[in-house]
C-alpha cells in the first residue's frame, strides 16, 4: 500500500465483547470503509443501468442474467465447483432450491424466529465471495446468484480458528504474522507491506456477526469478502490483511474494509 494512511477518528472507547476482549475504537466507519454507491451487499444503491434488468424485489442483475437464471441458475463457471468460505466444495447437482431453505434479504430475514442477529451470507461457511466482479457470490448449498447480504435458514457459523501453538489469545491481535503472509498479496492482488499497517485496535476490528448486530457494519461485509483479505495460507485456517496488523480470520470485520466487487 503507498501513500499516507487515511485518519482514523476516536469517538468512544467500549468493549466490543469479541473473543480477544480488548478495547476498540469506535471510527468513522463510513469514510473508511469505502461503502458509498453500490455495495450489492447492503450499501448504498445506484439507480440501475438503463439497459440492467431487475428482478421481482427491483434488484440490479448481473448483464445478462435473467431472473429466472438469477434465482436458480446456472452460476457463472468459476462458482460451478468452487470452495466455500468454510472450505466446502459446491456440488451443482446437490443444491437446495431457495424456497426450499426460506433464501431471503436480510431486512426481512431479522423478522424469522430461526434468523441470529448479524448473521448473513457473507459470515456463513458455505458462502462462496464474488470471483468475477458482478457483486455477487454463490452457495455451496443453495443454487442461483446469492448477495453477501442475503440469508437463508441453513446458516452455517463459520468456526473460529484455535489460538496457534506457543501464543496466547491476547497476543494474536499485534503478532507478527508467519512468514508466507508478511508481503503477501490480498485476494485481488494487493501487497502487504509489514512496515504500513494499522492496528486491528484503530480499525475497530471485530467479529462480522457483531459488527452487523451493533450497527458497525452492514449486513453483507465480512474478511471473507474484503478485498484486503489475505486466506488461509498454512492450514491454521487463520489469515491476514494487506492493511492491518495481527492474525485475521475470515469472519472478522473491520472499518477498512473493501468489497472485493470493487478491484476484480
Amino acid at each position: 500500500m503507498s501513500g499516507d494512511k487515511p485518519r482514523v477518528e476516536s469517538a468512544s472507547t467500549y468493549n466490543m465483547w469479541s473473543r480477544r476482549n480488548y478495547l476498540v475504537v469506535t471510527v468513522g466507519v463510513a469514510a473508511l470503509s469505502g461503502c458509498a454507491g453500490h455495495t450489492g451487499d447492503g450499501g448504498e444503491t445506484t439507480e440501475p443501468d438503463e439497459e440492467g434488468e431487475e428482478d421481482e424485489e427491483g434488484e440490479e442483475l448481473p448483464e445478462g442474467v435473467t431472473a429466472e437464471e438469477f434465482e436458480s441458475g446456472p452460476v457463472p463457471e468459476v462458482y460451478l465447483s468452487a470452495t466455500s468460505l468454510g472450505n466446502e466444495q459446491r456440488n451443482p447437482d446437490e443444491l437446495h432450491t431457495k424456497a426450499d431453505v426460506s433464501f431471503s434479504e436480510y431486512d426481512e430475514a431479522r423478522e424469522s424466529e430461526a434468523h441470529r442477529p448479524g448473521t448473513c451470507c457473507a459470515n456463513c461457511a458455505d458462502y462462496i465471495p464474488d470471483k468475477n466482479g458482478d457483486e455477487f457470490g454463490a452457495c455451496a448449498e443453495v443454487e442461483g446468484y446469492i448477495d453477501g447480504a442475503d440469508w437463508c435458514t441453513i446458516y452455517e457459523e463459520l468456526p473460529e480458528p484455535e489460538v496457534p501453538e506457543g501464543m496466547s489469545e491476547a497476543e494474536l491481535a499485534t503478532a507478527e504474522v508467519p512468514a508466507e503472509y508478511r508481503t503477501a498479496s490480498s485476494q485481488v492482488g494487493e501487497e502487504r507491506d509489514p512496515d504500513d499497517l494499522f492496528s486491528q485496535e484503530e480499525v475497530a476490528l471485530t467479529e462480522s456477526v457483531d459488527a452487523i448486530k451493533d450497527g458497525m457494519a452492514p449486513p453483507g461485509q465480512s474478511c471473507g469478502n474484503c478485498a484486503e483479505f489475505i486466506p488461509d495460507k498454512n492450514g491454521d485456517t487463520w489469515g491476514a490483511c494487506a492493511r492491518v496488523e495481527g492474525f485475521i480470520a475470515v469472519e472478522d470485520w473491520c472499518s477498512v474494509w473493501e468489497h472485493v466487487s470493487e478491484e476484480l
